[in-house]
């Protein structure tokens, strides 16, 4: 049988293994609720503690009837697409933090990730993965606080000319690196809109961003829907995405023998390979 059929099949098991288990989750927690009811005759306490408790109960055993469906989804599906655009995938790695520091000034004190893709596009050098920076806070009668910093795609790539300075490309965040680099006035006007360009060289800037390479970042930005932060150094480009949520995951509720549901997952792949054509990195010359 085929291997997505046998995947489909165990999609639907972990479904139904899901429906079972909010039903659990509402008896058990309708059950505290109550108990706690007639404990504290306290209705809105009683309904906050429904919610809390049934809601606790399902994201805490959701991931043991997931995880093993999503191990074998990405060795299967992503890592066949992946190696469908020529480059290699290992699900259990990612970009270095040493690449985030590139583009974000951040104190970070947890540092994850998954899916690092990685490999050559037409001569091209490129590596990308999801990843996600924590910021830990503690107080002084040591409670934690954790604050998520970026989640995201990190994207990096060859630049095609080594640049004398150093160029960023800033949108969302104001969370940047310090380059002592000074603003630059671009003259594509819907560039300007979702940009803001600080460089240490001015000239260098805009021969850098030709007309041509800010009409493909404007595009990029829009495809992707979400804030695109980016910095030209040496001759390397690093690109963060701010997409917020954990990328090249499966959905449990897509049929996967479903043709217009592998092309979507083909698409979220894609759409960062593509990077390279749309910056035209594979250009030598500008």
């Amino acid at each position: 049988m085929d291997d997505l059929v046998l995947l489909e099949l165990e999609r639907q098991k972990v479904l139904r293994s899901l429906f079972r288990l909010k039903l659990t989750c509402v008896f058990v927690a309708a059950a505290a609720a109550w108990l706690l009811y007639l404990a504290a005759q306290n209705a809105a306490l009683s309904a906050g503690a429904f919610v809390v408790c049934g809601a606790a109960m399902y994201y805490f055993f959701e991931s043991i009837f997931t995880d093993s469906f999503t191990f074998k989804f990405k060795r299967k599906v992503v890592r066949s697409i992946v190696e469908d655009c020529g480059l290699t995938y290992y699900p259990g790695d990612y970009v270095e933090s040493d690449y985030l520091y590139m583009i974000y000034d951040f104190d970070i004190d947890k540092y994850s990730g998954n899916d690092l893709i990685f490999g050559q596009i037409e001569g091209v050098r490129v590596k990308f993965s999801d990843v996600e920076a924590i910021s830990i806070k503690e107080d002084l009668h040591g409670n934690k606080t954790h604050r998520i910093l970026f989640m995201g795609i990190l994207f990096v790539a060859d630049f095609p000319k080594r640049l004398k300075g150093v160029t960023q490309i800033c949108s969302g965040t104001d969370d940047f690196k310090d380059y002592g680099g000074k603003r630059a006035r671009m003259d594509d006007a819907e560039f300007e809109q979702l940009f803001r360009v600080y460089t240490t060289d001015q000239i260098g800037a805009r021969y850098a961003l030709s007309p041509a390479l800010m009409e493909n970042f404007t595009l990029l930005c829009l495809r992707l829907d979400a804030p695109v932060n980016a910095v030209f150094k040496d001759n390397q480009i690093f690109i963060a995405v701010e997409t917020w949520r954990d990328d090249f995951e499966p959905d449990i509720r897509r049929s996967l023998i479903n043709n217009e549901t592998i092309a979507l997952y083909e698409s979220e792949i894609t759409s960062f390979t593509q990077i390279v054509k749309e910056l035209n990195l594979n250009r030598k010359i500008w």
